[in-house]
């Protein structure tokens, strides 16, 4: 960080200026890897100019959103703000970033604000590929929600299932690896039973596995006989569990081995 202060003053700058300048950082995304480096760097050279590019002014975290899911949690305790990182030096925009010119050095917003850089942090999360699951679209997240980008689609989840009626049943299918954090559909499941057990409990939770063998998965077995008896089926790749489509209209999910 100390190299980027420096060094980053001989780039165009007069040099009546440069003892006076210090290196611009902008960072891309202000999750938890973009927000975290956007702070280490300015409590690691006061001088450095860092900027945190985020069109969202509040984070909602997904860990322990499962948790507000099952009701044992409030939304309001997954947000944060960016008003503590603004507040120890750090220029926050609250925009999207559109374009990069790496041989300008720049990004720019979407609003048409080009910034200049000396280095580029890139931290921007990931997105969903909606047209990887036939029938499944943002429309359709509306009525089968996955819920896996917390804060809308968390809270939609849960009033779903609030609104179920005791006998019903909860399907959660669950993609083959690679996997951004492997345990948490089955985590899921279990907090989910957790409320079913403790609000419905003539309800059933479905797994729909599109692999046979998944991380911890002895401990999750061996909880769920304890805890939960025959609540939670799991249907893996070889039996058949693997989603092929859905279809909104009828809230129907299709495997390799029939419908549900």
């Amino acid at each position: 960080v100390l190299g980027i202060a420096a060094a980053a003053t001989s780039f165009a700058v007069p040099s009546i200026l440069r003892a006076q300048s210090a290196g611009r950082v902008v960072v891309v995304g202000g999750g938890f890897g973009g927000a975290a480096c956007a702070r280490a760097l300015k409590r690691a050279e006061a001088n450095l100019q860092v900027i945190l590019i985020e069109p969202s002014t509040v984070f909602t975290s997904c860990p322990f959103s499962n948790e507000v899911i099952a009701g044992l949690r409030e939304i309001d305790t997954q947000q944060f703000g960016y008003d503590k990182i603004a507040a120890e030096g750090v220029t926050v925009i609250s925009q999207a970033v559109t374009t990069i010119e790496p041989q300008l050095r720049s990004v720019v917003t979407a609003d048409g604000v080009a910034l200049p850089y000396d280095r580029l942090v890139l931290s921007p999360g990931i997105d969903f590929h909606f047209e990887a699951l036939p029938g499944y679209d943002d429309a359709t997240s509306e009525k089968m929600p996955h819920a896996w980008k917390a804060g809308a689609q968390t809270l939609l989840l849960r009033r779903q299932l609030e609104a179920m009626p005791d006998g019903g049943t909860v399907a959660i299918a669950i993609p083959a690896n690679p996997s951004r954090c492997p345990p948490a559909p089955y985590e899921r499941a279990s907090l989910i039973a957790h409320y079913l057990k403790t609000k419905k409990p003539r309800s059933k939770v479905l797994i729909l596995d599109a692999k046979d063998n998944f991380s911890q998965q002895r401990l999750f077995e061996k909880a769920w006989k304890e805890l939960y008896g025959d609540m939670i089926e799991r249907i893996g790749l070889s039996q058949g569990g693997r989603v092929t489509s859905v279809d909104p209209a009828t809230r129907t999910i299709v495997t390799e081995f029939g419908n549900y």
